[in-house]
Formats: structure tokens, sequence, C-alpha cells
């Protein structure tokens, strides 16, 4: 029987820890999660009915966490280990010849800037490391059809990548939040037009790209910034030397984050590098249609001028002008035609259901 055990450091927030709850909830395959950490995500993935096993590295010198990671999947009598994001891909690497079982890795991000905060020397080993144990892996899971032709390029064999769009669990039919009260209790008014960005607050997110943006439009709007991140006292100053401060609203991190995409009017993606945001498809399950950079796979989910808007990265004339075209928009009839086409083809079921076809192609060559 197929068994996979799932790597991940377990301090992540965003997309990678959504993705893998939605992912081993309700599993085709039976599936546990072993996380480098206690926290808020081996919590939510208990509560979930995930089965987690927690192998505390107290740091990156801590070298006996990979030998116990090694006895837990020997113990464990699994089949498959699948790691996720760089921490994970070293420590598996460190013992891959020992394994014993293939080795799948899903690339959630472009490896070339996930270490953009460390220092620069430091940054470049650990982008060195992480691309040897992508190529060093069994298979990779590219989560865009742009993540592929990358990860080529950096050598891993094109037969070893399989491109899988992210996927979520759609509501069968869309909430009946109230909108009115939820912009009453941000003190924003139910005529107001409001964009809202759902993103950490990091340099590759683009916010300083979106409040420029802001600053050239010439008309009443409301931009609501949910989300946590270093860069929040500078975007704040930068706010307020662009004299857009009172139209900008920074809601931290929240947990009624659809309720929030519900109760706006356009959901944003400004980001420089991006797989498939997981961001997207929650907008498309509240009907809010989305202006995003052209990142990863994007273009598979929207249909500019019909579902959304594509702009280049870095581009804040672009990015004015078309968030001035969805002030003008029927962002409801868009909004609706965007739900409907993501919720066909971008569910979590049809996600389970490829990754599971691919472990066992996978497991019949090995």
């Amino acid at each position: 029987m197929m068994k996979v055990m799932h790597v991940i450091s377990g301090g992540e927030t965003g997309g990678s820890k959504k993705h893998l709850l939605q992912l081993l909830t309700n599993s085709p395959v039976e599936a546990e999660l072993l996380l480098l950490t206690e926290g808020a995500f081996a919590e939510e993935a208990r509560k979930a009915g995930i089965p987690v096993t927690v192998v505390q590295q107290n740091s990156r010198l801590d070298r006996s966490a990979p030998r116990k990671i090694l006895m837990v999947l020997k113990k464990g009598g699994f089949s498959i280990v699948h790691s996720h994001g760089a921490r994970a891909n070293f420590l598996i690497d460190s013992v891959y010849k020992k394994l014993g079982m293939p080795w799948f890795i899903t690339v959630h991000s472009d490896p070339t800037l996930d270490f953009l905060h460390q220092p620069k020397p430091l940054a470049k080993v650990f982008t060195i490391l992480n691309q040897r144990a992508m190529r060093r892996a069994d298979h990779l899971f590219a989560v865009s059809q742009k993540f592929k032709d990358m990860l080529t390029q950096m050598g891993v064999e094109p037969k070893k990548i399989t491109p899988v769009f992210n996927g979520i669990n759609f509501h069968e039919t869309l909430p009946d939040f109230n909108k009115q009260e939820i912009r009453k209790s941000l003190g924003t008014g139910e005529d107001e037009f409001v964009f809202a960005i759902v993103a950490r607050l990091h340099p590759v997110k683009g916010h300083d790209i979106l409040l420029d943006a802001l600053s050239r439009i010439d008309r009443p709007c409301k931009l609501w910034i949910i989300g946590e991140g270093d860069l929040r006292q500078k975007l704040s100053e930068q706010a307020a030397a662009l004299g857009i401060s009172e139209r900008v609203q920074f809601l931290g991190a929240r947990k009624d984050v659809d309720q929030l995409l519900y109760a706006a009017d356009v959901s944003l993606l400004t980001s420089h590098s991006e797989s498939f945001p997981l961001v997207l498809l929650e907008s498309a399950d509240m009907a809010t249609p989305v202006i995003s950079t052209n990142v990863g796979g994007v273009p598979a989910l929207i249909d500019p001028g019909k579902t959304g808007w594509i702009v280049e990265p870095g581009r804040a004339d672009a990015l004015q002008h078309v968030m001035e075209k969805a002030m003008d928009a029927d962002v409801h009839e868009m909004g609706s035609m965007l739900r409907s086409f993501a919720k066909e083809n971008f569910s979590n079921e049809n996600l389970q259901r490829e990754i599971q076809r691919v472990y066992g192609v996978v497991l019949k060559l090995n």
C-alpha cells in the first residue's frame, strides 16, 4: 500500500501551509506530516485529523535531525517521502542515499529568490544546495509550466518534472457573508471601491509597486493590505510619503481572509515571482475578480478582461491603468465567471488525483 510522509519545516504561514493542509485532508492515499517545529501549523494539521510527527531541529546546524527523520521513515513503513521547501529539501538530501524509497519535491517558489532575506554569501550557498537537492530527487512537482522550464534550466531532467496546478476545496455555493457589516467593521462605506491584497510583507510581493500605483489614481478608493512581515513599517512610511495613508489600511494577519475577499471589489497580486498562488483561487471562491502580475501559472487562471487582468511585474504605471479599468468594470459578473472556471478546473480533488497518479508511475519505476 502507498504510504507517504510529507516533510516541511513547520513555521510556514502562507500558501505552502494551506496547500499541504488541504492536500492531506481526506487524502486518497495514506499520508502523514513531519514538521521540524511545534506551532500553529502542527496544531491546525492535528485539528484536521492529519497524523503529525515533530522532529525538533533547533538550528540548521543541528545534525541529529536527518538521522531522526530517517528513523521515522524506516520505522513507519513509508513508501514515499515528499519534501516541501528548502529546509526540508536540505535534510532529505543529506540522507537520500539511505532512503530506500522514492523522494518527491514540490517546488512552491522560485529557488533563485528563496533566500533574498539572507546575507548574499549565505544566500548563494543555500541556493546552490537547494538546487542540488532538486537535481537529486526522484521526481519534482512544479506548480506551473514556467517553473518546469526554470527547473530544466537548472539541470533537472525534464522527464523528472510534472507541472501541477494548486487546487483548493471550493465552497459548493458562494457564501452569503454580510458585506455591509464587514466593511462597516473596517470603517469602509458600502459604496467605496475596495482593492485587497493578501500576502506576507516581503520584497518579492511587490507592495511598494502597488502603493506607487495607488498614489497615481485620482479617484476615491481604498486598499486593504492583509498580512504581516518585516516591511510593515517601511510600507507604512511609503504610504505616508505618497500622501495615501488615509486610503490604505494595514489589517495584519487575519483569520477571516475569505470574508475580506468577499467584501472587496477586486483582489490584487503584485508579486515579482510566484508559482500558482492559492490566494487567487481563494479570491475566485469568493467570486472576486483578480488583478495579477504575469507570474507562474497565473495565465492559466485569468482570462484578461473577462475574469481579471494581468500586468507585467514591477510596472506601477501598468498596474495603475488596470486598477482604473477595474473601477469601471462589472466586477460582479467577472467574479462570477472566474468562480465557475476555477471551481471546475482547479479543485483540490483534481490535484490529489494527479499527484497520486504520478506517485504510482514513479513507484513502478523503482
